[in-house]
């Protein structure tokens, strides 16, 4: 089967922009890139749609506002809730309204940055993650073996069955993320067992472990945490972020998506830092794991760490990082409250500032 990523805005030169910066980046893979630029010809948008997409397509890339040419009331949020129904993954941006999208995309939905170069790298690692789901899939039929949920296939996908329990913590909740993929999943109930009823069930799993992997699991830091969650974790300032990711190469996260950033295993970190802590002398005292896992480290290395920028402890403490300030905090009440209704279960690594929390937990019920 040939993938494919459809591209659609009604400026074609910023269209060709992005299609000829992310088919760079894409000249190692193959993959067939198609354009759609609506115009008022096109009175019956969806057929138009339709036409441009089939089961091989991967991905759907689409601005906001398409009505620049003459296609009244076209938006990217009605191209959102045709991927959707189709399960197709679908990711909007906007070059002319940037502030009508929020930055964060819904459960279901995917945030392509505004800018062509970052807009490009992104969608690259988007195709060439989606596109590892469905070929694991598509070659591993233990993968759909009956009654086996999001958690279980995205633990045997990532060659982490152990974890499983605690991916499960991090499942999408259907009813109040896409209405539309439910009532796919109803709809199937009603189809005979046998092949049709085998696509799409793989085409729901596919769905649904993307999106929960990518804007759930790599999102918020728990059995796999970023470059910036590790130095968090080990207490130190971003500067540090290159020899961390060196010293903790082995312990690196290679699966779908990876390409987004630097990741790493968390329980293989640990594997890594437990040897050191036990280094440590039995008498040193601290108040936080990060504060230990950053004495253990600069006992290791012979030399002293960067410390983040904590006003609170002056970079002392740590071990926690907040998803939504993008801060490094620590387990104390006055720096961070425990996981919420914001943050998954599973997510062990994640807390939420203070400030913030005490901002805004009385006005959206955090």
């Amino acid at each position: 089967m040939s993938f494919s990523i459809l591209f659609i805005d009604d400026d074609e030169k910023v269209l060709d922009e992005l299609v000829a910066a992310t088919n760079t980046l894409l000249s190692g893979d193959t993959v067939d890139i198609r354009k759609w630029v609506p115009t008022g010809v096109d009175l019956d948008p969806l057929p138009v749609f339709n036409s441009k997409v089939d089961e091989g397509t991967i991905l759907v890339v689409t601005d906001f506002d398409l009505t620049a040419g003459g296609t009244l009331g076209l938006f990217g949020s009605t191209i959102i809730g045709w991927c959707q129904a189709k399960l197709i993954p679908v990711g909007d941006y906007s070059r002319r309204n940037v502030g009508n999208l929020p930055l964060e995309p819904n459960p279901f939905e995917l945030r392509v940055p505004n800018k062509t170069e970052q807009a490009a790298a992104y969608l690259a690692n988007i195709f060439r993650g989606f596109r590892d789901i469905r070929e694991q899939s598509a070659t591993n039929a233990s993968l759909l073996k009956a009654k086996r949920g999001p958690a279980a296939v995205l633990s045997e996908m990532l060659g982490a069955q152990t974890l499983e329990n605690q991916l499960a913590q991090y499942n999408l909740r259907l009813s109040t993320s896409n209405a539309t993929l439910l009532a796919t999943i109803q709809r199937t109930v009603e189809q005979a067992e046998g092949d049709s009823a085998a696509v799409e069930k793989r085409l729901v799993t596919n769905y649904i472990v993307g999106h929960m992997l990518l804007n759930a699991v790599l999102r918020f830091p728990g059995p796999i945490i970023s470059s910036q969650a590790l130095c968090a974790y080990v207490g130190v300032g971003d500067s540090e972020t290159a020899a961390l990711c060196g010293f903790f190469e082995v312990a690196a996260y290679v699966g779908p998506f990876s390409g987004m950033g630097k990741f790493f295993w968390l329980h293989k970190l640990d594997e890594i830092l437990a040897p050191l802590l036990d280094a440590l002398p039995s008498d040193l005292a601290g108040d936080t794991g990060g504060e230990f896992h950053r004495e253990a480290l600069e006992l290791h290395l012979n030399r002293k760490l960067a410390r983040h920028r904590c006003a609170r402890c002056a970079g002392m403490n740590g071990g926690f990082w907040c998803p939504f300030t993008q801060a490094t905090v620590c387990q104390k009440a006055e720096c961070s409250v425990a996981s919420s209704g914001w943050i998954p279960q599973g997510a062990t690594l994640c807390r939420i500032e203070r400030d913030f929390y005490d901002e805004w937990s009385p006005i959206v019920g955090l």
